[in-house]
């Protein structure tokens, strides 16, 4: 099907009859009550101050086209520059193609200037990528045009679908706040004080024209079945106010989650721990908050990790808190995203595949005197002669108050020196079968045993620094040097090892 050119009022000469589904109904609504409740919703929520240049997303459609024009009228009273964006995404050939042109020389007539963006949509899951498509082109016309924000043309209406359309994906009560008037990325919708037919009964009283487009008729989109079966059906069964209530339900939710959100950034920063491999929690301080913090919490760093919470639902964010009803032992759960791993009291979530993508192995030959940075941040290295007997610590870790997480082990120089190992040392990461003789024990233990026995993390492991003397490890990072080489009673050349952690 094209699309025609419509007028809420009259045709134009050679325009098709409007259909009864697309007639705007009468609505006894002066042109002003609408302006005045418009300026003041701005007002509201701060939307626009004098002096800022805001772009309009312009689609052709009745809401945008209106939306427009409103803020044409209104530009003096707040002093701004308006520039229309417009995205076409080619996916109704000439019918998209008539979309841009007309929108083209609506910006011309009302002396505007326009960027328009030349987009085609990929085959699957159009509507989330065409949204996703528009909402780059804002952002960059955002920074490239210097713009305060960019206005959408969005209505009471639509929040009411967006409201029951997240209620039935099954969203939670941040879902259920459907679209904010103003949004962190600089998006405004000054029409969500305005119903669909208020917009279209305004439009005839001005003589406006807008474009219908025939796929907003296609039920084999959700959001259109919402629009055109669902909630007629339900307003007619149940409560003809539905629409109404359910963007006030929306407002409320949108209190509420303020309300919340001002909590969760006081507590955030105190709980989460952003790290090379991703975001770590303790378990004990996540079990004692309410349940709706832990939610909200848990919500939040899935969303910081991610950049978005795009296919995350109720049963992701329970499955996660269910890692944290134990606090020994280690768990996994992954979600869309996000892999989440509980261990020892730790709760760490990271970024899908970075840790299976991350390279395991690394060895480094040792010099007597420098100081090593290890890879993977794993912590800095240096070993040395020990110049000053009284200084000596026999296999210390230990926290200065100045200086934290520093590990000191001192070794019998002479022992290492018998088979030339002062000029092979190294270090590396733990392999799986490493075994290490621990002092105060007479036979070697797995490493592995030793990561249970102090309770190491899962994710710490992976790059975990021992050094060697030849293929004879001689210290692990928090369980010091080995019995074979330990400094003892009686020892005359001493060699220190100072290990810090990055």
């Amino acid at each position: 099907m094209g699309l025609r050119l419509r007028s809420a009022r009259k045709r134009c000469p050679g325009e098709a009859i409007l259909s009864p589904v697309c007639q705007p109904r009468k609505i006894q609504l002066l042109p002003s009550t609408l302006l005045t409740r418009v300026t003041a919703y701005i007002h509201r929520h701060h939307m626009l101050t004098a002096a800022q240049r805001i772009g309009v997303a312009v689609s052709g459609g009745a809401d945008s086209v209106v939306l427009l024009h409103i803020l044409h009228q209104l530009r003096s009273q707040f002093a701004c520059e308006l520039l229309v964006l417009h995205v076409n995404h080619h996916l109704r050939g000439s019918a998209s193609d008539a979309d841009e042109s007309f929108v083209r020389a609506l910006a011309a007539e009302l002396g505007l200037p326009i960027a328009v963006e030349h987009t085609p949509a990929p085959g699957t899951q159009i509507e989330h990528q065409t949204r996703n498509l528009r909402r780059a082109f804002f952002h960059r016309a955002i920074e490239q045009h210097s713009l305060h924000a960019v206005a959408l043309g969005h209505t009471r209406s639509d929040q009411a679908e967006t409201v029951l359309f997240r209620l039935f994906r099954g969203a939670g009560l941040t879902g259920l706040a459907g679209m904010r008037p103003v949004t962190a990325d600089r998006l405004i919708r000054p029409l969500l004080t305005c119903t669909r037919d208020e917009v279209r009964a305004w439009a005839g009283s001005e003589d406006i024209h807008w474009r219908d487009d025939a796929s907003n008729l296609d039920t084999t989109f959700t959001r259109n079945r919402i629009r055109l079966e669902t909630l007629p059906a339900l307003a007619s069964t149940y409560n003809p106010n539905l629409e109404m209530l359910l963007a006030q339900s929306a407002d409320l939710a949108q209190t509420e989650e303020d309300y919340w959100n001002q909590k969760i950034e006081l507590l955030y920063p105190q709980l989460v721990a952003r790290t090379p491999r991703g975001w770590q929690m303790t378990v004990a301080k996540l079990t004692l908050l309410h349940l709706a913090l832990r939610r909200r919490l848990i919500r939040r760093a899935v969303q910081d990790l991610r950049g978005d919470l795009h296919a995350i639902e109720y049963e992701h964010i329970e499955s996660i808190l269910r890692l944290c009803q134990s606090e020994d032992g280690h768990d996994r759960v992954i979600i869309p995203g996000v892999d989440a791993l509980r261990s020892f009291g730790q709760l760490l979530l990271s970024p899908s595949g970075l840790r299976s993508s991350q390279q395991r192995d690394y060895q480094i030959d040792l010099k007597l005197g420098q100081e090593y940075e290890l890879p993977f941040q794993t912590g800095f290295l240096t070993i040395n002669w020990l110049k000053s007997v009284e200084l000596r610590h026999i296999c210390a870790n230990f926290k200065e108050e100045e200086e934290q997480n520093v590990e000191i082990c001192d070794w019998d120089g002479d022992l290492l020196g018998r088979a030339g190992a002062l000029r092979t040392l190294s270090v590396r990461n733990w392999h799986p079968g490493d075994l290490f003789q621990r002092v105060g024990h007479h036979s070697d233990e797995k490493i592995k045993t030793l990561f249970q026995l102090g309770k190491v993390l899962l994710w710490e492991r992976k790059h975990w620094p021992v050094v060697l003397a030849g293929t004879e490890i001689v210290w692990v990072r928090q369980f010091g040097g080995s019995a074979r080489v330990i400094v003892a009673d009686g020892s005359r050349n001493i060699v220190r090892l100072v290990y810090r952690q990055a």
